[in-house]
């Protein structure tokens, strides 16, 4: 298994965490599982996790002083680093072992080697979205200003995929649900409070905005005047610290949130289980770094949720119907439909049995992965068959077809960073314009900002 992101590092939610529910049913169904997976500070590492053997990369690499590809391309020389690591890694492993399938998370061109190396099946499992680490990283660089980086990351997300599903005899592309351990994220289990049968609701945010402090100001005020002995359990996302409960509840009553239990994020994830059969129903605020499991946990353990989607691409839930929704999402909106959850427990445990059924019936980890053990025993049962040296042709042609595309577009990116680097170019430049000599597009679109 091939892909960026394996908890524990970098978190345990997303893309990473959905490799990790794969890998633990294929260990449970006893199939030998090796990840090569990135580092979250660095150096590579062997070694033994819940059953798979796990190689972790370094990824980043300090350039070089006075690199141009860290001037005008470093998002894609990031991801570049990043490919070379894994496969470095993959060819590394292979050596030494040899596998009957190859399942690789395709973002940025992760099965282009393995695919190469044609001894062994490929499985492409593809996300609509990267690992959050990743994007953040891409985020913090910013972008160049050049078309080649959007250019150059499209081409490996297209190689990713297309080159790992043109030769159908050779490997196969899927798209399969986010996974869930339904038994653990269960109704059914110990609640890891006593809230003494007060409404309780549980809510997942971070404390360090603003923003989101002003909102849960306002509406726990709303709520707490209608339901005085309000029960509230705060996941807090930003308190890393291994603090007191009473210097974090501090630190949320400064911000106008009283509250009777607070859990920081190290130890929410050992708790969360029995936290939400602990809660009536649940708010999500600013869960982005948390999607899409901060959603499905509390549905599966039968608890309503109301959540913030705004900037969140919520695909991957099939049936929205499921997750409750105020007519606006504004303080006064919230308050009202936690107030109705709290109030009438007959309606928050009716619409809880709805989101558990939803679960069981499209995340659940152990049908996930029985549909993809049977996925691998096709791709290796048509990769046995007679392979057909038309559509290898055809793959490859494909390929050079991108390749071709980048060399055109990175030899376009450098005409526009030596014109704007370059008084010695610009006025060459020039010059050939004067004497009507061809000179390229992007350069003169440069030189009009210029």
């Amino acid at each position: 298994m091939i892909t960026p992101h394996f908890p524990p590092d970098f978190g345990w939610y997303g893309v990473g965490r959905n490799s990790m529910e794969l890998a633990h049913v294929l260990n449970d169904h006893g199939h030998e599982v090796t990840i090569i997976t990135c580092a979250e500070k660095g150096g590579t590492a062997d070694t033994f996790q819940d059953g798979c053997s796990v190689t972790r990369v370094e990824w980043k690499k300090a350039p070089r002083l006075g690199s141009m590809a860290a001037h005008c391309m470093p998002r894609a020389r990031l991801l570049m680093n990043m490919n070379i690591a894994l496969w470095q890694a993959f060819l590394r492993v292979s050596k030494e072992s040899q596998f009957d399938i190859i399942d690789v998370s395709g973002f940025s061109a992760e099965s282009f080697i393995p695919s190469l190396l044609g001894d062994t099946p490929v499985f492409a499992r593809i996300y609509e979205s990267q690992p959050h680490f990743l994007e953040k990283e891409l985020l913090t660089i910013g972008n160049s200003g050049f078309n080649f980086e959007n250019h150059f990351k499209d081409t490996l997300g297209a190689i990713s995929r297309g080159y790992a599903s043109a030769s159908k005899e050779e490997s196969k592309t899927a798209e399969l649900n986010y996974s869930l351990d339904t038994a653990l994220f269960s109704p059914d289990g110990a609640c890891a409070l006593d809230t003494n049968n007060r409404p309780t609701v549980l809510v997942h945010t971070p404390m360090g905005n603003p923003e989101y402090q002003a909102l849960l100001v306002e509406i726990l005020s709303k709520v707490r005047e209608t339901i005085p002995d309000l029960y509230l359990i705060v996941v807090a996302h930003d308190i890393y610290t291994e603090s007191s409960e009473a210097e974090m509840k501090k630190v949320l009553s400064e911000c106008g949130i009283e509250c009777d239990m607070v859990i920081n994020r190290t130890m929410s994830r050992l708790l969360m289980p029995g936290l939400w059969r602990s809660s009536r129903c649940g708010l999500l605020l600013d869960w982005f770094d948390f999607s899409p499991e901060a959603l499905l946990e509390p549905l599966s353990c039968a608890v309503p949720v109301l959540a913030n989607t705004k900037d969140i691409n919520c695909t991957f839930l099939k049936d929205p119907s499921v997750l409750v929704q105020p007519s606006q999402f504004t303080g006064a909106g919230i308050a009202e439909k936690l107030i109705e959850l709290l109030k009438d427990e007959s309606l928050a445990r009716k619409i809880g049995e709805k989101s558990r059924q939803y679960i069981l019936a499209n995340h659940c980890r152990e049908k996930q992965g029985e549909e993809l053990i049977n996925a691998y025993r096709a791709t290796i049962e048509t990769y046995t068959q007679e392979k057909k040296r038309q559509e290898k042709i055809n793959r490859l042609e494909k390929l050079l077809q991108h390749l071709g595309s980048l060399s055109d577009s990175f030899d376009k990116m450098l005409y526009d960073f030596l014109f704007l680097k370059s008084v010695r170019f610009r006025v060459s430049h020039w010059l050939r314009k004067l004497k009507g000599q061809p000179s390229t597009e992007p350069a003169q679109e440069v030189s009009k900002k210029v």
